[in-house]
């Protein structure tokens, strides 16, 4: 009984604090960072940070889920288990970050990286038709 009391009095500051963090990272990737970094940064610049910040946005999220869960106070799943009004949207949290972890985050990157090619592949062959259109040019003494 002792036991369980001061698990409880410890349980929950620390879900509070878990759950805090979840959800400010949640809301600082969602509507500052992002949108700050696309501001600020060239494209190139932007997709490579990208690339990098998901990886590590989607494996913390997965992670204070899992913290949020252990810590649900007054003893933590099993309370949880017991309360299908609080189990519910951690399922879908806990579903939705696994998606965002193990498929769709590899994907972005995947798509990003190829969209950054093929940019690079365009602007190569845009620069060859410039030349070959000056060197056209240059052998009819025309100037653009």
């Amino acid at each position: 009984m002792v036991v369980q009391s001061i698990a409880a009095t410890i349980l929950a500051p620390v879900h509070l604090l878990v759950y805090s963090t979840f959800l400010g990272t949640q809301l600082y990737q969602s509507f500052v960072m992002v949108k700050v970094a696309h501001q600020a940064l060239p494209l190139e610049a932007f997709t490579l940070f990208q690339k990098r910040a998901f990886f590590v946005y989607f494996r913390a999220q997965s992670i204070l889920l899992v913290l949020t869960v252990a810590t649900f106070p007054p003893t933590g799943p099993i309370r949880l288990a017991k309360s299908k009004g609080d189990l519910v949207p951690l399922l879908i949290g806990g579903i939705t970050a696994l998606l965002n972890w193990m498929v769709f985050g590899p994907r972005t990157s995947r798509d990003m990286m190829m969209r950054r090619f093929q940019r690079m592949l365009a602007t190569r062959k845009g620069q060859k038709m410039k030349l070959s259109i000056y060197r056209r040019n240059k052998k009819l003494n025309c100037t653009d």
